[in-house]
């Protein structure tokens, strides 16, 4: 009895209506609900203009350029340099090394490679068409025979990256070779579609060279014109 009459006098001393009413005399403050109103809308307006419409595809960090960043220009092209190097890393670098020195006895390296620089018998041609079909048995590299497959990356790779890559390898490492253009891929890819078995060196050397642009260098590997003997008395 006496525990519930303690409880019943400290109810009749808390005023439950007063407890309750507490909140009313203390509303949000009205600038406050507007500024918050005024940020949602601004906001959203940012929001819908910079989005691309939501687009998955909106997204290319190939067409980012921070040299003309704020100024509202159109984005650079991708340099193959860069776009070369990411691809080298991830498909090739674990045959070739980083280093572009390849692995003595099993891979060839790349460094003043007559494959990659397009010299003797070589041509541009040569290699993009080991990049798309891959390359079997014995071939020899700075006098250096090997005898270790390469894998075709034509199904894995689209020209453009199959173009910067071969740009970057050429361009590397103290390498100095014209860029490869993605178009000379694109044209070496549709003449040889047919083809699903990786070249050899000697098929390879069966085929003249070609080159990505008019000032390329000239077949050294052809033969000379016999030259026709001069009649008596001419």
């Amino acid at each position: 009895m006496d525990e519930r009459f303690r409880e019943s006098e400290l109810a009749s001393k808390v005023d439950v209506t007063a407890l309750h009413a507490a909140p009313e005399r203390e509303p949000v403050a009205l600038w406050l609900i507007v500024l918050i109103m005024v940020l949602m809308f601004f906001g959203g307006i940012f929001l819908w203009a910079n989005s691309g419409g939501f687009q998955s595809n909106i997204y290319n960090t190939n067409k980012i350029s921070w040299s003309g960043a704020g100024t509202g220009g159109p984005a650079a092209p991708p340099d193959p340099m860069v776009v070369g190097k990411r691809v080298f890393t991830q498909s090739c670098a674990v045959c070739h090394q980083t280093n572009g020195e390849g692995v003595a006895g099993q891979f060839p390296p790349l460094v003043g490679s007559e494959w990659v620089l397009s010299q003797d018998w070589h041509g541009d041609n040569h290699i993009v068409k080991i990049v798309l079909n891959g390359l079997q048995g014995v071939v020899t590299v700075k006098n250096v025979p090997y005898n270790n497959a390469m894998a075709p990356w034509g199904a894995v790779l689209k020209d453009d990256q199959i173009a910067a890559v071969l740009t970057y390898v050429r361009n590397e490492w103290g390498n100095k070779a014209p860029p490869i253009p993605v178009e000379f891929v694109s044209k070496i890819r549709e003449a040889n579609k047919a083809r699903s078995e990786p070249w050899t060196q000697k098929e390879l050397q069966a085929i003249n060279r070609e080159f990505v642009g008019p000032a390329a260098a000239p077949d050294s590997a052809a033969p000379a014109a016999p030259t026709a003997p001069t009649a008596p008395g001419a």
